[in-house]
C-alpha cells in the first residue's frame, strides 16, 4: 500500500494543529419553522462550559471548542432544545461527533455535513465547524418533524457542508469502514499524542493495524524524559515505544509531520510501511 502523503500532511496537519485564526462572532441559533423561541439563547464557552454539560465539558476540552449556544423552542405541545457547539475547525466538530454518535441510530441524507436521528427524542448534526444536538422534550415528535427541524437549524448555520479536506490524508486501500476519526488528545492513551487522525486497517492477510498523522508539538520532538526510543532513518526521524495491551507505536517523519502504526510486533516492518506511505 503505496501512497504520496507527506507533501499534503505539511499543509494540512500544519493548518490543523496551528491555534485557530479569529473566528467571526458566535452564532445565533435560527427557530426552524413552525417552532417558535422561548427566552433568551444562552451562551458558554472554554471557562463555563461545566455548568452546562458538567462532566461532558472535559471532552469537549480536548478540542478546539469555542463556544455552546444553547436556545428552546416550542410548538404546540412539542419543545426542543437546540445546542450548537462552536469545534473551532470542521476537523474538530467531525472528531466530537464521530466520539459521541451513537451506535445505532438513523443516517439522515442531505442535512449539513452529516447527521443522525435517535427517535423520538435526538438528533445530531456537524456542518462547518458546528456540532449540533437537537433534543426534544414536552411531548411527543415525530420523527418527520424531528428531521424536519434537524434540517432548519442547519440550514441556518453559516459556514459549508463537506467533510474537512484532512480524512484525505490517511490512505483508502486497507481501511475499515467507519474507523475515521480524529482525537483531539490522548491518541491510544498517550498524552504525547495529541490532535491524531486515525483509522484501523487490514492488509491482505487479514492482520489489523492502525495509521494515524499529526504534527508533533516541541515537547514531543524533545522527548526529554525519554519516553520514546529514537533513531534516524534516512532523512526521517523515527520513534518508538512499547505500549501496555496495545503493543508497539512506531512513528515516522520530522517536525513538521509524523505518520505512526500501531499493531505491529517487529518495528521493521512498521518502518518498511510507513516509509512507503511517505514516498
Amino acid at each position: 500500500m503505496k501512497r504520496t502523503i507527506c507533501g499534503a500532511l505539511v499543509i494540512l496537519l500544519a493548518a490543523s494543529a496551528m491555534p485557530v485564526a479569529a473566528q467571526p462572532p458566535g452564532v445565533d441559533v435560527s427557530a426552524p419553522d413552525g417552532w417558535t423561541a422561548v427566552d433568551e439563547q444562552y451562551r458558554y464557552g472554554r471557562d463555563d462550559l461545566w455548568e452546562y454539560i458538567n462532566g461532558a465539558a472535559e471532552l469537549f476540552m480536548t478540542y478546539r471548542f469555542r463556544e455552546l449556544v444553547v436556545a428552546d423552542f416550542e410548538q404546540n405541545e412539542g419543545a426542543l432544545t437546540v445546542s450548537v457547539y462552536d469545534m473551532g475547525s470542521p476537523l474538530d466538530a467531525y472528531g466530537i461527533f464521530e466520539t459521541e454518535k451513537p451506535a445505532e441510530a438513523k443516517e439522515l441524507a442531505d442535512v449539513g455535513t452529516a447527521a443522525l436521528l435517535q427517535p423520538p427524542y435526538r438528533g445530531l448534526l456537524i456542518k462547518d465547524r458546528f456540532y449540533v444536538k437537537v433534543e426534544a422534550g414536552g411531548g411527543d415528535i415525530g420523527t418527520e418533524a424531528l428531521a424536519e427541524a434537524l434540517r432548519g437549524v442547519a440550514e441556518g448555520l453559516p459556514g459549508i457542508n463537506g467533510l474537512p479536506a484532512e480524512l484525505a490524508l490517511l490512505p483508502a486501500e486497507g481501511r475499515v469502514a467507519g474507523t475515521l476519526a480524529f482525537a483531539g488528545s490522548d491518541y491510544l492513551g498517550l498524552e504525547d499524542l495529541k490532535a491524531c487522525l486515525h483509522a484501523q486497517y487490514q492488509d491482505a492477510e487479514g492482520e489489523d493495524y492502525g495509521l494515524f498523522v499529526m504534527k508533533p508539538s516541541s515537547t514531543f520532538l524533545k522527548n526529554e524524559a525519554g519516553k520514546w526510543a529514537t533513531f534516524a532513518h534516512g532523512e526521517h526521524q523515527v520513534f518508538s515505544r512499547e505500549i501496555p495491551y496495545r503493543g508497539m507505536i512506531v512513528l515516522m517523519g520530522n517536525r513538521e509531520q509524523l505518520i505512526g502504526v500501531s499493531g505491529f510486533n517487529e518495528i521493521e516492518r512498521a518502518t518498511v510501511l510507513l516509509e512507503n506511505l511517505m514516498r
